[in-house]
């Protein structure tokens, strides 16, 4: 996949993913008399996992428009920007990964939020050139 876009998808799946996590029912519980209660991912159980996710998703997405927009891109840090970017994607699948393994009664947005953000941590990944984890240590 070439880079431009890998990125293209990375700005896609993720706010794609902010929306699903934000908006999307994440657990739908059907009652007796009719009632049906729906909760978003930052709602409870597990809300935290899906709050966290949500604004891990969020840094890594301004860190991506700042880096394409402005001319001086991002501060030095000791650490490269495309390691934490990569360290962010895999936080916010596992994070998701944890969220809907600890929980049941799943809705249609559990489902939907799961794969974006196996498409967005892919994506992260992909833009950042397919690097294997003996060649992390390397990077610029």
């Amino acid at each position: 996949m070439q880079k431009e876009y890998a990125v293209r998808l990375v700005v896609i799946s993720g706010v794609l993913l902010l929306a699903t996590l934000f908006f999307a029912p994440w657990y739908d519980r059907g009652f007796v008399l009719d009632y049906e209660v729906t909760r978003t991912a930052v709602e409870p159980p597990q809300g935290l996992l899906g709050l966290l996710a949500w604004l891990t998703t969020l840094a890594l997405l301004i860190e991506v428009v700042v880096t394409r927009l402005s001319t001086t891109g991002l501060p030095e840090v000791v650490v490269p920007w495309v390691r934490i970017q990569l360290v962010q994607a895999a936080a916010v699948f596992v994070l998701l990964l944890v969220k809907f393994a600890a929980t049941r009664y799943y809705g249609w947005g559990s489902w939907l939020g799961l794969i974006l953000a196996a498409v967005f941590a892919y994506s992260v990944w992909a833009a950042a050139g397919q690097p294997t984890p003996a060649e992390w240590r390397e990077m610029q």
